[in-house]
């Protein structure tokens, strides 16, 4: 008895370091996971304030009603002129700058990790793309100005040109998987949006 805790006197000291070594992994991942979930919670927080609620969809169906008079054949607006800095304040002026520094936010939360990128993809890819496509040309002019305005949108746009929403362009291991599965009508509107 005597020689078997001798042995287990000499190894003590690698059980210590093995012991707080787990320890540590323990707490990394518990770091981890907390970080994860605190970023989705802000990315939701920041969906619901943004699209779901009701000052939220306010303000868009403002935008839209700017973007439908900008792009649109009767009543053009004029928005470049609101690029101007010496421009005088409108209401127009006002709803356009206001959902641009949004996204502004948006983005500057994905770049520095503090919003889910994965979860701001799924949910708002297709409109954020739309709405800078339809806006890059003012986008550009005020930045020809003041280059550090909208960099972000500019950085996250360019980012999701590069990788498409992933139900538009999925991995091959998903198409095999909706081909198992007989998914054909995913399949077909893969083929459609993708043709070769």
């Amino acid at each position: 008895m005597i020689e078997c805790l001798g042995n287990w006197k000499a190894a003590a000291p690698i059980l210590g370091v093995i012991v707080a070594a787990i320890s540590a992994l323990v707490a990394f991942i518990a770091f981890w996971h907390a970080r994860k979930v605190t970023r989705r919670r802000a990315t939701l927080d920041m969906v619901l304030k943004t699209f779901v609620d009701e000052d939220g969809q306010s303000r868009y169906a403002a935008f839209k009603i700017i973007m439908h008079r900008y792009n649109g054949d009767s009543e053009q607006l004029d928005i470049m002129g609101f690029a101007d800095p010496n421009c005088p304040p409108s209401d127009d002026r006002q709803t356009l700058r206001a959902q641009l520094n949004e996204y502004e936010l948006i983005s500057l939360g994905i770049r520095k990790r503090l919003f889910d990128e994965k979860l701001y993809k799924l949910w708002f890819q297709d409109q954020f793309q739309r709405d800078y496509r339809s806006l890059e040309k003012y986008i550009n002019k005020v930045r020809e100005q003041r280059p550090s305005v909208f960099c972000e949108c500019v950085w996250l746009y360019k980012r999701w040109s590069k990788i498409p929403h992933p139900e538009n362009a999925p991995n091959r291991f998903k198409l095999v998987w909706w081909a198992l599965l007989r998914k054909e009508d995913r399949l077909k509107a893969y083929a459609i949006a993708n043709p070769k």
